[in-house]
């Protein structure tokens, strides 16, 4: 099993202890859980580790010289309220205790060490950080739905006034054509017009979709689509493609116009962040989802399709804001589009009732992530 696979792999953990001794052994234990683990030797190391990056859980013995243990998890509470902190200590003082308790002190494990004792503080202490992970989550996607759902509103009405504007628009603008003189430059500057009005149209058209509520759905295996829309936005480019599609996918209940356009845009995007050429990957899977996760979807079992570029990535700042409508990290004047790709890409998802999210690093590609439903009949 690789070092991500094991179960705490997603818990960075701050170990603070002087004596050596017990250092190491606890140190071997919390390896081989497979903790994300930091170990300092003192309370002003731990301290300054915490401040420099981020963690779940703190665990710490108590007596240490100079700032000792519950100093120390007094200025990491002011720090982050929320942090999960396990105390050793081979005293019962009660004084201790009161000021444990006053700092708000998660767990306590007694010395010598009993490590299944110390593994049942540390697994309360991950249960509770599960949760609060899962409730970030629910919030943070509560606040993007809203946010899509007023500016589906919005684009909903734009698009109505936009489209009677623009048929003026085009309309008098091919009758002055056709009164025109062929091959003269006022003929030729009325085709420029007609060009872009269709270009806005087709602006209009992505409004609507932005803007429309539920769309007619059916059950249907999304293989094909993946397949044909990767290959098409890809065809004539210098990027490597590959769609691992394992037999036995289950069906999905889907608009197919509007998860072809999820594919293309997403494709589009990946094809844009790949100018000089590079590698997408494209996979299917089913997976449960558990009650408490970090997706903040209802349990089940979803199937997830992944896009994996090798581009530039996209840097930490800018992620959360993606799926934003106009939000672009290209320059104004190389900007393609209308700036709604990934805006309608949530929104056609999230009508699906499903998820969509992004993952990247910078100099390390970008990963989309959706999941949908898996269809039952009943």
């Amino acid at each position: 099993m690789s070092e991500n696979n094991l179960p705490n792999s997603e818990i960075a953990l701050l170990y603070v202890e002087d004596e050596a001794a017990t250092r190491g052994q606890v140190t071997r234990a919390l390896t081989a859980r497979g903790y994300r683990l930091t170990v300092a030797e003192n309370g002003e190391q731990g301290l300054a580790l915490f401040s420099e990056q981020a963690h779940d859980i703190v665990l710490t013995d108590i007596m240490m010289p100079g700032l000792n243990g519950l100093e120390m998890a007094r200025e990491i509470r002011t720090l982050s309220p929320d942090i999960q902190i396990v105390c050793m200590t081979a005293f019962s003082d009660s004084r201790l205790l009161i000021e444990a308790i006053d700092i708000g002190i998660n767990q306590f494990v007694l010395k010598p060490v009993i490590l299944s004792r110390l593994f049942t503080a540390l697994d309360r202490c991950q249960k509770v950080v599960e949760l609060q992970r899962h409730h970030k989550s629910l919030e943070a996607e509560h606040l993007r739905a809203k946010k899509a759902e007023a500016v589906a509103i919005l684009a909903g009405g734009m698009a109505h006034d936009f489209n009677n504007l623009l048929q003026s628009i085009i309309g008098y603008a091919s009758l002055a054509r056709m009164s025109s003189e062929p091959g003269s430059k006022t003929a030729t500057l009325l085709a420029a017009v007609e060009e872009s009005s269709e270009k806005a149209r087709n602006l209009g058209k992505r409004l609507r979709m932005l803007g429309s509520g539920g769309a007619q759905m059916e059950p249907a295996h999304i293989g094909e689509l993946l397949k044909s829309e990767v290959t098409a936005g890809l065809s004539t480019t210098a990027i490597t493609q590959s769609v691992d599609l394992p037999d036995g996918l289950p069906h999905v209940k889907l608009n197919k116009s509007r998860i072809q356009q999820v594919i293309s845009n997403l494709v589009a995007n990946a094809r844009e962040a790949m100018p000089e050429g590079g590698e997408l990957h494209v996979s299917a899977s089913t997976v449960a989802m558990p009650a408490i996760n970090n997706c903040g979807l209802p349990q089940g079992n979803y199937l997830q399709v992944v896009f994996k570029d090798s581009g530039s990535g996209i840097r930490p700042e800018h992620l959360p804001k993606i799926f934003d409508p106009y939000f672009s990290t290209k320059e104004i004047s190389s900007r393609k589009g209308s700036g709604l790709g990934l805006s309608l890409c949530y929104s056609i998802i999230k009508c699906h009732n499903g998820l969509i999210q992004a993952e990247s690093e910078p100099g390390n590609g970008t990963s989309i992530r959706i999941y949908l439903p898996v269809y039952r009949p009943d």
